[in-house]
């Protein structure tokens, strides 16, 4: 970690040694026109957002060429942090986890998890165009869930008459990537179809595995196991008038995941994933630039068990027998649906004020067997927003919103959000104090079902009764901007209370009849809080080089509530999963010979320890990628690119027994090797 530290230093002295000279000579410039849009819900220039915004440009994503999307977040950005599972990701944004972060496509909140893990392998990352990331309570535009921050993944765009391309990854252990779009434009209309597949057979990094207090060392555990997917999507417009324009789209997808049966778990079933969305939308232009927009979408998440033994289940039917799955059973564990709608108007009153309001709806239905009384349960909320950006001078914008919600069960919240920037030569100041708020989910409200755990028959009740999680959220950020280079340090600190917890209660008098041993409850009680420092930097130096990192420092802590007899019961300990130091770097270099364009880059991310409370801390780590683009063929026809690398040069592997925290799944140094080949008739 000292090396890449005394790299940065150095490329920092050279951009101050060499930044004329590079003026002078380079005529390429940084990411500072970027269009973003997640912050303020409407169009800026990076350089211009009022709210800080975090963006992984799509050049950086070819640069990279990861194996998927949680490749990507992990390698590119400090803030984020992924560990990857058979019941999808566990994502980490400045320490708060996926329960508190909003994850949307085009704007677009993503349904469906597994325990609370959102599975990104749905996203097809070679249709991403960049992806922006917002820090902070952001629920004064976005509603519940987006207490921690906001990931937005924009999607391309096609503005070709007619392509089509191939996108061909393959790795060792099996891993085959592959992709194909179609698009067209004629006239009125606009379509791009969409196929995505992924395949893995899987690694082990260890045969080592804790289980039930016994160290096993057979285990046929693997660390991923053998899966694959695909996905086929399509998006629809058509231009009915000049000032009406009409959307639509579709997304299947569906996913196999395989486990190994043997010492010590004796698995009885394997994974499948399904996954269904559509959706509708209109925009229709109003005098000058303002706009009204109107979308529906309807997402049905379904995860179920393949059995691929007999199971005696503790479930009993109607008649009193027994319940028992058979080899060849498949069987519902959770379906997720939603309808959500938005009706929003972007009005530009003047020069100095744009107006964002809207109003949403958002009906959740869980179908759970066994799980919830009456096997399903529903849950809905229906809010309205408002936002001002306000240019006060031509140096200073202040934006303020507020967000009115209205939910089945915990009732109604107001939620505030205001942010300044004041632009000072070439630095940005920025200022954000937002409140943020997260409703209980359905299984938190309502789940009530019997299990075995580590050999405790235990009981899991929902609770009505539970308030929403709120948080206040204060940040303030130095932004230093040149063509040639750009540096930004933001300082934060989010305080939430209400935070949800599962805790033991008194087993009651007809639960010990059903011997039930144990008794978990949904309640509110624990507290928590984060602060941390982000620090980002881009540079273009000498000789076709350019570079950048970031590093995020951390101290992320909660109550302990769910031991009472633990020393530190009530006391603030760590946030599961969290780390004190984060870093990423890059450097790249580029050559172009006639039609032929070479692109070397080499990133490298570093981890501090994780903390957990239980299963053991992970173990530091750094992990370093070399990748090469060639670009063959650029022509008005045909493009024809290539990657091959080399995944984690110095070979590092984490050997941890299964049974605790790892650090990275990680098999150890692997090539892989990429292509991609287009055709496109362009538009004039």
């Amino acid at each position: 970690m000292r090396y890449c530290i005394l790299l940065v230093l150095v490329l920092l002295v050279c951009q101050v040694s060499f930044g004329q000279a590079i003026t002078d000579s380079v005529s390429l410039t940084l990411t500072l026109d970027e269009v973003v849009v997640t912050g303020t819900g409407t169009e800026h220039y990076l350089k211009d957002a009022p709210v800080q915004t975090e963006v992984i440009s799509g050049k950086a994503l070819s640069e990279y060429a990861g194996r998927d999307i949680e490749d990507v977040l992990n390698g590119l950005s400090s803030s984020l942090t992924i560990s990857r599972s058979d019941m999808g990701n566990n994502l980490h944004l400045n320490g708060l986890k996926n329960d508190y972060i909003l994850i949307m496509i085009n704007g677009k909140r993503i349904n469906g998890d597994i325990g609370g893990q959102n599975d990104l392998s749905r996203i097809n990352m070679n249709n991403i165009e960049r992806i922006e990331i917002v820090k902070g309570a952001a629920s004064s535009l976005y509603g519940s869930d987006a207490i921690g921050g906001v990931v937005n993944f924009i999607t391309k765009k096609n503005k070709d008459k007619f392509s089509a391309s191939n996108t061909s990854r393959i790795g060792e252990y099996g891993d085959f990537n592959q992709n194909n779009n179609i698009s067209f434009s004629h006239e009125k209309w606009n379509s791009t179809t969409s196929f995505a597949y992924r395949h893995t057979d899987g690694w082990q990094n260890t045969n080592q595995e804790w289980y039930r207090g016994k160290l096993y060392e057979n285990s046929v555990t693997k660390t991923v196991n053998h899966s694959s997917n695909y996905s086929i999507s399509e998006e629809l417009s058509y231009q009915a008038t000049p000032k009406l324009l009409l959307n639509g789209n579709f997304t299947f997808y569906e996913k196999w995941a395989y486990r190994p049966t043997g010492v010590p778990q004796w698995r009885l079933y394997d994974f499948y994933y399904r996954d269904q969305t559509y959706g509708t939308g209109a925009r229709y232009n109003l005098k000058n630039k303002d706009y009204l927009s109107f979308d529906v979408s309807y997402d049905r998440y379904d995860y179920y068990y393949d059995y691929t033994s007999r199971e005696y289940t503790d479930y009993y039917d109607e008649n009193g027998d027994r319940i028992v799955y058979y080899t060849g059973d498949r069987m519902l564990q959770t379906s997720q649906r939603r309808i959500s709608s938005n009706l929003k108007g972007i009005f530009y009153l003047n020069d100095n004020n744009t107006l964002n309001t809207g109003i949403e709806y958002i009906r959740d239905k869980l179908i759970s067997p066994f799980r919830l009384q009456g096997d399903e349960e529903t849950a809905y909320s229906v809010s309205a927003y408002i936002q001002d950006e306000w240019n006060v001078t031509e140096k200073l914008n202040v934006t303020a919103g507020l967000r009115f919600g209205q939910h089945k069960e915990f009732g109604q919240t107001l939620t505030p959000k205001i942010s300044a920037m004041y632009k000072l030569g070439d630095f940005n100041l920025r200022g954000t104090y937002s409140n943020g708020f997260k409703a209980p989910t359905i299984k938190e409200l309502y789940y009530q079902y019997y299990t075995t755990i580590m050999s405790t028959y235990k009981a899991y009740y929902g609770n009505t009764d539970l308030k929403a999680q709120q948080s206040n959220y204060y940040a303030f950020n130095i932004e230093y901007r040149k063509p040639t280079f750009k540096a930004s340090i933001t300082a934060y600190h989010n305080n939430i209370r209400n935070m949800i917890s599962l805790q033991t209660i008194p087993t009651s008098y007809e639960d010990k009849l059903l011997l039930v041993e144990e008794t978990m409850k949904y309640v509110n009680l624990a507290k928590g809080r984060t602060y941390g420092v982000d620090f980002t930097f881009e540079a273009i130096l000498p000789m076709n080089f350019k570079t950048g990192g970031s590093y995020s420092y951390l101290d992320a802590k909660g109550q302990r509530t769910d031991d009472e007899a633990a020393d530190d019961y009530m006391k603030h300990v760590y946030i599961n999963g969290t780390s004190h130091h984060n870093a990423s770097f890059k450097v790249s270099w580029d050559k172009t010979w006639k039609k032929y364009k070479s692109v070397i880059s080499l990133n490298g991310r570093y981890q501090s320890k994780r903390y957990y409370s239980s299963d053991g801390n992970t173990k530091g780590y750094q992990i370093w990628r070399l990748n090469t683009s060639h670009s063959f063929l650029n022509t008005k026809k045909w493009k024809l690119d290539m990657n091959v690398g080399i995944d984690n040069i110095f070979d590092y592997v984490d050997t941890t027994p299964f049974g605790h925290n790892r650090s990275t799944t990680s098999p150890g140094r692997n090539l892989y090797v990429s292509f991609i080949l287009k055709f496109q008739n362009q538009n004039k």
